[in-house]
């Protein structure tokens, strides 16, 4: 209640004094839940950091397998790994160099004008090849490939 009667206190004997009982109970209720709600969230994102005790030479050479697609004047020329290649040769060539990296990472270089089904052709390839991880290259990222 909101009131409570007091027979000596004024004409009537109410009390205009506020309850705050109500309050304090809502107040308590509101701090369970968020007590329980905080630890659930989600803290950022998973992110793999590079370590710095494993860089040596040996892992820098056998780093990610890059597959780079250029626009022809009337076909697309592949690429994997600085060697040209017929669009029949990826997959079979993806397998070959994937199964020598111990990361079996892709990276896939494409130009700005190709179609997407092209692109999407040599991610699935490089699935099928058994790539573990596939990433995109773009133009503000190549210079952090060497």
């Amino acid at each position: 209640m909101a009131f409570s009667t007091n027979a000596g206190a004024g004409r009537n004997g109410l009390s205009s004094e506020i309850n705050v009982t109500p309050l304090i109970d809502v107040l308590l209720v509101m701090l369970i839940i968020f007590m329980v709600i905080v630890p659930v969230m989600p803290h950022g994102l998973n992110s793999a950091i590079p370590d710095a005790g494993r860089t040596s030479g040996a892992e820098s050479v056998a780093g990610p397998v890059l597959v780079r697609v250029e626009r022809g004047e009337t076909a697309e020329r592949y690429f994997v790994d600085g060697i040209s290649v017929e669009k029949a040769e990826v997959a079979p060539r993806l397998l070959e160099a994937l199964a020598r990296r111990p990361a079996r990472q892709m990276l896939v270089r494409a130009d700005a004008g190709l179609d997407y089904g092209v692109v999407a052709d040599v991610i699935d390839a490089g699935q099928a090849a058994g790539a573990v991880g596939i990433g995109l290259v773009t133009p503000g990222t190549e210079g952090l490939m060497k």
